[in-house]
């Protein structure tokens, strides 16, 4: 009968052959990681802002005008006595007649308990009066001088001027475009110090805009509309992303 042998492979070819695919996949590993460091270097992203110098145009002023009385006919009478004698007051100080306003008047029946077993109840009238001006330097001046009117017994008081530029939509387009170049000029500085060469953006996200009152550094993560000053400051964060290339 023929001799049947059996033709074993020699450990050490095994052993070599086991090295040599370790060393394929080692190398395809180490390819693909570079592939991929590669892939992420081929990118920045910086952050540029800018800030753009605004005057109000515009000014917004809300007086309250109010009048007591034991009964509600009496109290609305007086009001409306008060509240001529305001608007004639501010006209008088140069607010211009059609810039002012006024709402409806209204009555409210209040009871002030007085003690235990005793109460007072009377009537109070109101009016609001709104006044809307691009003749800022015009209203300031009457501001300082409210007082008079209740020294003379007249029931009013005022909240603080609130000053707005009409201008505001093109001012934020424009610290837009500066916040975007001043991002491009610092991802040029960044890529010429590497060695490479700035591409195109590709990525870009605006934060909130700041309205400040003139060189504030107050921030906010929900933004700043200031309006209790006359000059102003607009501010915009840019944060892009540019191509690299090497």
């Amino acid at each position: 009968m023929p001799d049947r042998r059996s033709f074993e492979i020699p450990e050490l070819f095994l052993g070599l052959l086991s090295l040599a695919l370790a060393g394929v996949l080692m190398a395809h590993s180490l390819s693909s990681t570079v592939r991929d460091v590669r892939h992420t270097r081929d990118k920045l992203q910086v952050t540029g802002s800018a800030k753009i110098p605004i005057t109000a145009n515009l000014v917004r002023w809300t007086l309250h005008v109010t009048a007591e009385a034991p009964s509600a006919p009496p109290a609305v009478r007086r009001l409306r006595r008060d509240g001529a004698a305001v608007r004639t007051f501010l006209e008088r100080g140069g607010v211009p007649k059609g810039a002012i306003s006024g709402s409806v008047v209204s009555s409210q029946k209040i009871v002030e308990r007085i003690s235990k077993t005793r109460s007072r109840t009377y009537y109070r009238a109101t009016e609001q009066l709104e006044v809307s001006t691009r003749q800022i330097d015009a209203v300031e001046p009457v501001t300082a001088r409210i007082a008079r009117l209740i020294e003379r017994g007249i029931g009013v008081s005022a909240e603080p001027l609130e000053y707005y530029s009409t201008e505001l939509t093109q001012a934020k387009l424009d610290v837009l475009e500066a916040a975007t170049k001043d991002a491009r000029d610092r991802a040029e500085i960044l890529v010429k110090g590497l060695g490479g060469k700035l591409g195109g953006m590709r990525a870009s996200s605006l934060g909130v805009y700041q309205i400040v009152p003139r060189d504030s550094t107050d921030v906010s993560d929900y933004g700043i509309s200031d309006t209790s000053t006359r000059d102003k400051d607009v501010i915009a964060v840019v944060s892009a992303t540019f191509a690299v290339k090497r």
